[in-house]
C-alpha cells in the first residue's frame, strides 16, 4: 500500500438541525484516483469543503501524511498541500491567463527585494505558455488574454490547470469536467491519469459514472452523510456502484434498464 495523504475519521458537521456530515470516514493514498459519489444532498460538496477549509468540521479528526492536521481556512489547507478546484471557481477576471495559473507565485527579478521584487514578465508568459500546451485543455490561447474572455469552460480549465500545477500531495476536483466539450474533457481526464503516474493523489466528485471508470483507481460512495460503500474499479461493476449511491438493489435497477 502506499503512503497515506490524508485520512478522516468520524467527520460530523451540522448546519442548524441538519446533520450534513455524520461520523465520515475514509482514508486516500499517493498516487491513486478516488471517486467520491453520491445522489445529491448525501454529504459530498459538504466533506470535500471541510477538507478545503470552507466549513471545519463540528467534530472528528483529519490527519495529513499521518499527522493530525487542523484546516479552519482555504489557507491552511493549501499550506499543507491540498488544492481544491470548486464548480465556482473563483479566477481574477481582469488579469490575464498567465497571471491567473500563476497567482501568488509569480516569477519575479531581483527576489531579495522580496513584495517589491518587479514581475519577470517574459518568465511568466513563458511559464504560463509551457503549461498550456502541457495541459492541453485550453487550445490556442494566449497567455496574455485577460480571463474575462474565457468561455465558461475555459476558465474551469484554466483553474483545473492551476491546481494540478501547483499541488503538492492531494488535488481535490468538484464536477471537473462540467461545461466542457469532448476534447477538453479527454484532457482533463488524460491529466488526472498524469498526476496518478506522478504520485500525487486526486479526489474528484462526478456525476458522470462513465469518466469513473475511465480514470478512477476506487470509489467511495456517500448517502445521507455517511460513507456507506467503497469499491475497487477494476473489481467493481456498474450496476453495483448505482445500488451503492441510489440504495435500490441490482435486480431492480436491472429490471428498469430493460424496460427502458
Amino acid at each position: 500500500m502506499s503512503a497515506e495523504v490524508l485520512r478522516l475519521e468520524n467527520a460530523q458537521k451540522s448546519f442548524g438541525s441538519v446533520r450534513a456530515l455524520k461520523r465520515a470516514s475514509f482514508s486516500l493514498h499517493e498516487g491513486e484516483v478516488v471517486a467520491l459519489l453520491g445522489d445529491n444532498g448525501a454529504g459530498k460538496s459538504t466533506l470535500i469543503k471541510s477538507i478545503s477549509g470552507v466549513h471545519p468540521l463540528d467534530s472528528g479528526q483529519i490527519y495529513v501524511r499521518g499527522a493530525p492536521a487542523t484546516i479552519r481556512s482555504a489557507r491552511d489547507a493549501i499550506e499543507l498541500g491540498i488544492e481544491t478546484i470548486h464548480q465556482d471557481t473563483s479566477l481574477a477576471p481582469d488579469l490575464s491567463i498567465a497571471r491567473n495559473l500563476f497567482l501568488g507565485r509569480e516569477p519575479v527579478k531581483l527576489s531579495f527585494l522580496g513584495v517589491f521584487a518587479p514581475l519577470d514578465r517574459a518568465e511568466l508568459r513563458r511559464a504560463a505558455s509551457a503549461l498550456l500546451r502541457r495541459v492541453g485543455i485550453a487550445k490556442k490561447l494566449d497567455a496574455d488574454a485577460p480571463v474575462r474572455t474565457l468561455s465558461g469552460g475555459e476558465r474551469q480549465s484554466i483553474a483545473i490547470s492551476r491546481a494540478m500545477q501547483f499541488a503538492a500531495k492531494l488535488i481535490i476536483l468538484d464536477e471537473p469536467t462540467n461545461n466542457l466539450g469532448l476534447e477538453e474533457t479527454h484532457s482533463v481526464l488524460r491529466f488526472i491519469k498524469e498526476m496518478r503516474e506522478a504520485g500525487h493523489c486526486v479526489l474528484f466528485i462526478t456525476h458522470n459514472i462513465h469518466h469513473v471508470f475511465a480514470v478512477a483507481d476506487r470509489i467511495i460512495v456517500m448517502r445521507r452523510g455517511e460513507v456507506t460503500a467503497e469499491f475497487v474499479v477494476a473489481d467493481a461493476d456498474l450496476l453495483s456502484v448505482e445500488s451503492a449511491i441510489t440504495g435500490a438493489d441490482v435486480a431492480t435497477l436491472m429490471r428498469e434498464g430493460k424496460s427502458h
